[in-house]
């Protein structure tokens, strides 16, 4: 399923006009991209532009303005979102496994153990 923006359909339900959300936005979403977000149903939009949009037409009709009031086919899109928001399970299998070689670890350029004992910053080791 595709997820479509539809602001020209959002724009008539509210009886705004694309001009008027042009100078809403006025230095920061360029005309053009309204103009074309109002003609066509978009596939893809960068998210700072979406936010913009979202806010000005908060300003103009006084209404919180969510996301999926300016999707195309909204019942469906928003049960794909909520279906595909499900907690990600964890698989053990796919984590990855750590091997003690026996080995020590050098650090080079940091105090010894023996320093760090002597200067009392060792306290909290068992």
């Amino acid at each position: 399923m595709t997820l479509k923006l539809n602001l020209g359909s959002y724009l008539a339900q509210h009886n705004i006009t694309a001009y008027r959300l042009v100078k809403e936005v006025e230095g920061r979403v360029a005309p053009n991209t309204v103009y074309s977000l109002a003609r066509r149903p978009a596939q893809r939009i960068d998210l700072k532009t979406v936010g913009e949009v979202m806010k000005a037409l908060e300003n103009l009709t006084g209404e919180k303005v969510q996301l999926v009031d300016l999707l195309e086919d909204k019942p469906s899109a928003l049960n794909h979102l909520q279906a595909n928001a499900e907690a990600p399970v964890y698989d053990p299998s796919k984590a990855k496994k750590f091997r003690y070689s026996g080995k020590a670890v050098v650090i080079e350029g940091g105090p010894t153990v023996e320093q760090i004992i002597a200067e009392g910053r060792g306290r909290h080791l068992p």
